[in-house]
């Protein structure tokens, strides 16, 4: 993998790679199947870190009636700024918790997906060289650590009057979709062995596409109770990704 960075990164290719990998997983019964047990983990957390960050920020920003009117519209923009990141922000951390909680889910739907996409490749990553619980689970803690600073840096951002609630969602959601691709591609860098900094220089190399394969998948994984369901479709779906970009670029 060290040469993955051959192919050519880019926002539309991994659109490109969205949309066929979806289609591979509609497509397979095998995914649908394997999908569902992850599918209700994550509603149940995705519903639950949402109240819970959304509630937070509403507390932290009250509104009442002895303010002035730019006042008042300021603090409404944080709430709406504010909450439209927790909705990005929510169904991300619940799948961290997954990955760390419950890798075998996600295994079982990834590895579901790459046979559906490419069955020499499922068969060689059958035989997996073990990254080890411990590196994977450190590695699963490092992101979700970076990804919730990240988040609060973007929520400052949003502080900023007027300006900060239009620029802080749409930052979010360009680091949210490249940070869930790669926590989507967690099973691949465990069966290839493949440590946290090896991760870090595969996902910079390839970081536009990763964006955007994971663009639209995080716009529909904010919208509450019926984007969480999605979670196994795009973990099977990020098989293509692995196929025809990390591993396409390691054979050149």
């Amino acid at each position: 993998m060290s040469s993955a960075q051959a192919v050519s990164s880019s926002l539309p290719r991994g659109l490109q790679l969205a949309g066929r990998g979806l289609r591979l997983a509609l497509a397979s019964a095998e995914v649908r199947r394997a999908y569902f047990r992850l599918a209700a983990v994550l509603v149940v957390l995705a519903v639950a870190l949402t109240v819970v960050l959304g509630g937070l920020l509403w507390w932290m920003v009250p509104v009442d009636g002895d303010m002035s009117w730019t006042t008042w519209l300021g603090r409404w923009a944080l709430r709406l700024g504010g909450g439209a990141l927790a909705l990005v922000a929510a169904p991300m951390l619940a799948f961290f918790a997954v990955s760390i909680g419950f890798p075998f889910l996600a295994d079982g739907v990834f590895m579901a997906g790459v046979r559906a996409t490419d069955p020499a490749l499922a068969a060689r990553l059958e035989r997996p060289s073990e990254l080890g619980f411990v590196a994977a689970t450190v590695g699963s803690i490092k992101r979700a650590v970076y990804f919730l600073g990240v988040t609060v840096a973007l929520f400052a951002v949003t502080l900023v009057p007027f300006v900060g609630p239009l620029l802080g969602p749409p930052l979010q959601l360009w680091y949210a979709a490249r940070t869930f691709t790669w926590e989507l591609l967690d099973p691949y860098f465990e069966r290839v062995g493949s440590d946290y900094a090896h991760q870090q220089k595969i996902v910079r190399g390839h970081r536009a596409t990763l964006a955007g394969f994971g663009l639209p998948w995080v716009a529909v994984m904010a919208l509450p109770f019926v984007g969480p369901l999605l979670f196994g479709l795009a973990q099977a779906a990020v098989a293509t990704v692995v196929a025809d970009e990390l591993e396409a670029g390691a054979a050149r």
